[in-house]
């Protein structure tokens, strides 16, 4: 039987021509990922646009119908939505609401594997077992942005590791790549940080979304 929920958007990430959406539900903070029944799970542009067309944006209160939970391993997090239902805008949160929302695990997955342009950025397959879950909402005192060949990474240290993490956030990756700056630093930041399903032999971890303080509390758009 289906429901209806209230999730905070922390991830409007790129996955192909189409997107990946994920974020916390309002009230228990258990993440989900809503996905479609394609093959690709991912949500089209028809499928995630208000009545009024416009797009999800991270810090979005999105007002959505399940119609149930499809956990495929790791990804502990995967809903069905209910294509036929229009998603609804409701609100949106601040940075003090945010804060509220942070997890502080010990670090992200397994480290040790890094893959050209990226540190501590995937996990052997094979060690897929030790994986419980893959969505994580860290808080990091700075960011590294650099575009290497057109792609984007974003560095940074959490917990005493570093890490630099391949962007799928398409608005940083517009800011950069329009803007012309093959780097830019920014300040204290939350990171929504994904792990993907198996991609020749790895699972690749990706910097889903980055919300900037300054950005948020000045107004801007995120």
């Amino acid at each position: 039987m289906g429901r209806r929920v209230q999730l905070v958007c922390l991830a409007n990430s790129r996955k192909g021509g189409e997107r990946c959406i994920a974020g916390m539900e309002l009230g228990s903070k258990n993440w989900i990922r809503p996905i479609s029944r394609r093959l690709s799970e991912a949500v089209s542009e028809v499928e995630r646009k208000y009545p009024n067309g416009m797009e999800p944006r991270v810090l979005d209160v999105v007002s959505m119908r399940l119609s149930g939970s499809k956990p495929d391993g790791f990804q502990c997090e995967n809903w069905l939505f209910e294509p036929t239902v229009q998603w609804e805008r409701k609100g949106r949160i601040g940075w003090n609401d945010l804060c509220r929302l942070e997890q502080r695990p010990s670090g992200l997955w397994i480290n040790g594997h890094h893959s050209w342009g990226g540190v501590n950025n995937k996990i052997p397959a094979t060690r897929e077992d030790e994986v419980s879950d893959s969505l994580k909402l860290i808080r990091v005192d700075a960011v590294q942005m650099k575009l290497v060949d057109s792609r984007l990474f974003a560095h940074f240290e959490y917990r005493g590791s570093d890490y630099a993490l391949n962007v799928t956030d398409p608005v940083y990756e517009e800011k950069l790549t329009t803007g012309g700056l093959a780097r830019r630093r920014l300040g204290e930041s939350f990171i929504t940080v994904s792990l993907g399903k198996e991609w020749y032999g790895y699972l690749y971890k990706f910097a889903a979304a980055i919300i900037e303080r300054e950005e948020i509390e000045s107004g801007g758009e995120r």
